[in-house]
């Protein structure tokens, strides 16, 4: 399923996908099938994701002192093998049995999954974008099959399956990365800086209301209490086609494209689709099934894309998200059954929810990746047409290790003139002053405020505006101009 032909993505990163999996695996049998009692007990989704919440709450608040949960870590190794004994608890007969034991095994792995998903979060932030789609997309298809392998067994296998893949999914963690500038970079902002930064509200808002929908398709499915029973393999097709569709769209991806545009609208219009289906031939286990999975690929998937332009530390990108996704969960599942009553009702609000979604799933242009740099980084291709990015990189190293003073190259007057002439935008404007004045990547993101990836994005627009392609023509450009 890992197409070699995309840019830094090679066979071996398949692990990225299945560790990924592993989490989704873990969270659809848990909380969403009834293998072990979910659906009759009405506070096992609570008990579950409230930890959860207080441990995405954490992170955002903390975010200053919140520990490295970059790669393979001893917090993280130790916060996998916590969600397996907490899963070992909430599900095998045993234990389980003890309602005691059984509301502590869902708070310790419901409050432990997180900083487990959010290391996978990083990883994924990563990688460039084509990359982070296939690899979804692959999730997808795993997480189906293995769920329904998982469903078909007998609780106690069940069980023991399901305790492990935490730890499969802790092994399958690449080794911490050296270097961390963004949790730098955010060591003196404000947390209302932080947020403001991390996903548009109009975005979450979106968020919100697809799992509002999704949520309250599960809580009416009248067949819910069967769900593994009426997963057939025959039913497998669907993530088949859903992966083939995210390897095809990252294939097909142009140069210069908000690929969360994309995500953001299948993932509020699916709902919809969704929500038509199960008004028309009734709402199955298996349409709720592939619900769940689809909008929660698709939702890692915007947000990953979203985590690769801002600033923030990936991780609080996906805490911020998944509250937002929490909430519509909650509200799906406390407040649908009560509008279901009302016939008529329940329809017309969820279709004009959806209609909601839809529209306030677009980024306005605030998300939008330049392919080329990141491919180039990941590929370290000589074309001619990633010389401007490599030129970017090279010349950062050299002016960060020689730690230059800026020179007093700019002024308002000249930088209008130049601006003007050369059609370059308010933001490359500030990008390029720092940039002609010797300052290097990583201070120019502290100083701005923004990730390396939208740096490098606005000077690859300077250079193809002004036809140069390293800093010291940019610079003779300039002087130039300003004589």
């Amino acid at each position: 399923m890992i197409d070699s032909r995309v840019p830094g993505l090679a066979p071996r990163h398949i692990r990225f996908a299945i560790g990924y999996a592993c989490t989704c695996i873990w969270a659809v049998v848990l909380l969403s099938s009834a293998a072990f009692n979910a659906p009759q007990a009405p506070y096992t989704v609570a008990a579950s994701m409230l930890p959860g919440l207080v441990a995405c709450l954490s992170s955002i608040f903390l975010f200053k002192r919140f520990p490295s949960i970059s790669g393979r870590t001893p917090f993280v190794m130790l916060a996998g093998a916590l969600v397996c004994a907490g899963t070992f608890m909430c599900t095998h007969p045993a234990p389980a049995n003890i309602a005691a034991l059984h509301i502590s095994g869902l708070v310790l792995s419901g409050f432990f999954a997180i900083t487990l998903i959010m290391a996978w979060f990083d990883t994924f932030a990563r990688l460039n974008p084509r990359a982070i789609i296939v690899l979804a997309g692959c999730a997808v298809s795993i997480a189906a099959f293995a769920c329904w392998g998982i469903l078909s067994c007998p609780r106690e296998a069940a069980s023991l399956i399901t305790s492990a893949l935490p730890l499969l999914s802790v092994a399958l963690l690449p080794k911490k990365p050296e270097g961390d500038r963004l949790q730098q970079s955010m060591s003196g902002r404000t947390l209302r800086e932080v947020l403001s930064a991390a996903v548009p509200l109009r975005t979450l808002l979106g968020l919100s209301i697809t799992f509002f929908i999704v949520r309250s398709m599960a809580a009416l499915a009248p067949e819910f209490e069967r769900f593994g029973a009426t997963v057939s393999p025959a039913s497998l097709i669907a993530p088949l086609c859903i992966t083939a569709f995210f390897i095809g769209s990252a294939l097909l991806v142009k140069r210069h494209l908000d690929p969360s545009i994309l995500y953001k609208i299948l993932l509020a219009g699916f709902a919809g689709v969704v929500f038509l289906l199960a008004s028309s031939i009734g709402i199955t286990s298996s349409l709720v099934f592939y619900s769940i999975i689809v909008c929660e690929v698709m939702t890692w998937t915007m947000l990953s894309l979203w985590a690769k332009k801002t600033p923030v530390v990936p991780h609080v990108v996906f805490a911020v998200g998944w509250i937002a996704e929490c909430a519509g969960n909650a509200l799906g599942q406390t407040v649908a059954p009560l509008l279901a009553a009302q016939g008529g009702t329940f329809f017309a609000v969820a279709i004009f929810l959806i209609i909601l979604a839809v529209g306030f799933a677009f980024s306005e242009g605030q998300l939008v990746l330049d392919m080329d740099i990141e491919e180039s980084d990941a590929c370290n291709s000589p074309a001619a047409a990633d010389d401007a990015g490599k030129n970017v990189e090279s010349g950062a190293e050299e002016s960060d290790s020689e730690n230059k003073a800026p020179s007093n190259t700019t002024s308002d007057d000249s930088m209008g003139r130049f601006a003007a002439q050369y059609d370059i935008s308010s933001r490359e404007q500030d990008v390029l002053a720092l940039w002609i004045a010797g300052r290097g990547m990583r201070y120019i993101e502290n100083e701005l405020f923004i990730s390396e990836s939208t740096v490098k994005s606005h000077l690859r627009s300077i250079y193809r505006k002004c036809d140069v392609h390293n800093r010291d023509e940019i610079i003779s450009l300039y002087q130039t101009n300003a004589k």
